[in-house]
């Protein structure tokens, strides 16, 4: 973290993307939580849904000495495609909430300039959330959640492929912070952004579906998006790859 919190975001980016794919991060996240859930679908029918999501935000670092690294979308989606998973939906988001077994009050910082971007407060903020976590008795690879936004897919995501889409922060009385919300550039980035990954592939009755597919159908769309609308690009593009 001290190596690369003076350079520009583009080497910032670059340097942290290759950190997580030589897996530079902790054991602890390769552990994925299993989740299950009764859902409907678009028509109003019931599906059992079980996915597999990271019990914590992609870190950089052990077991020992990590640090929670935000990015933006593009890292994200990149990692994403690497490790075989998918950035979360909204629905997900709060579902991942209530499950979780450690629930923490958000942590905020007031705006001083451009400080929250900062990598400085980006250890801050994870040192802050190691003391709640530990005054709470939590544990590594323990589900946890409260402490960040989430980098969200949304149907938005079609029309704003400029934009960063998130979501989340949940109170601890179960509402999250921020709505979903996409007023930000692509390369935005603060202290209070995470990224949590969840398997590509979803058990739906039974069969194992790519949530791309999911979220793309008409009908199933909604077993794991509240929105009103199929989200026909599910992922992050990048410039070039944009049409």
């Amino acid at each position: 973290m001290h190596r690369i919190k003076s350079l520009p975001l583009s080497e910032r980016e670059e340097e942290i993307y290759k950190a997580l794919s030589s897996g530079n991060l902790p054991d602890f996240l390769r552990k994925p939580v299993i989740l299950k859930g009764s859902f409907k679908d678009a028509l109003g029918e019931e599906h059992e849904v079980i996915y597999q999501a990271m019990p914590d935000y992609l870190a950089v670092g052990s077991n020992e000495d990590y640090c929670r690294i935000p990015m933006n979308p593009h890292t994200a989606q990149k990692l994403a495609d690497l490790f075989g998973g998918s950035l979360i939906t909204a629905k997900i988001s709060d579902h991942i909430y209530d499950h979780a077994t450690i629930k923490l009050a958000p942590f905020f910082y007031k705006p001083v300039a451009n400080q929250n971007e900062s990598v400085e407060k980006f250890v801050e903020h994870n040192n802050q959330i190691e003391l709640q976590k530990k005054e709470a008795g939590g544990q590594n690879g323990q589900l946890i959640a409260g402490i960040k936004k989430d980098i969200i897919l949304s149907h938005q995501l079609s029309d704003l492929s400029n934009k960063v889409i998130i979501y989340g922060w949940h109170q601890l009385d179960g509402k999250p912070i921020q709505p979903v919300y996409a007023g930000h550039v692509e390369w935005y980035v603060d202290y209070s952004h995470g990224i949590r990954l969840v398997s590509q592939l979803v058990k739906v009755d039974g069969k194992e579906i790519p949530i791309s597919r999911i979220l793309s159908d008409p009908i199933l769309f909604k077993l794991i998006s509240d929105e009103e609308e199929p989200v026909l690009q599910t992922r992050y593009l990048e410039k070039n790859s944009q049409q």
